[in-house]
């Protein structure tokens, strides 16, 4: 994985007063040669696929994929992707999300 610090870095300019935390949380899986620009947050069980370039903050559970990374699914807490009826094929868990918040919850 890549995890820039600074926005808009310059060689010869020293901008360590501009370093921004990347936040990556408990059970995100992160794929090969991923890169994130910083200062976004990763979420709970998301997962970011090979190559993805994250520009923006990735919600709990979601699959995202490119460049610039777009979410393109949903992943359970089990690691399989979720079916469009949100629930899991590996452990019959059952997701719902919220079409206000574009959250998920088990």
């Amino acid at each position: 994985m890549v995890f820039t610090n600074i926005f808009n870095p310059r060689a010869a300019i020293r901008k360590m007063d501009q370093v921004r935390n990347t936040l990556v949380k408990n059970h995100a899986t992160l794929g090969a040669i991923c890169t994130f620009i910083c200062g976004v947050t990763i979420g709970s069980y998301a997962f970011v696929g090979a190559g993805t370039v994250v520009t923006r903050d990735v919600p709990d559970h979601a699959l995202v994929t490119g460049n610039p990374a777009r979410q393109t699914g949903w992943v359970c807490m089990c690691g399989e992707r979720l079916e469009e009826d949100l629930v899991c094929v590996k452990c019959n868990k059952q997701y719902i999300c919220d079409p206000e918040s574009h959250k998920l919850t088990a």
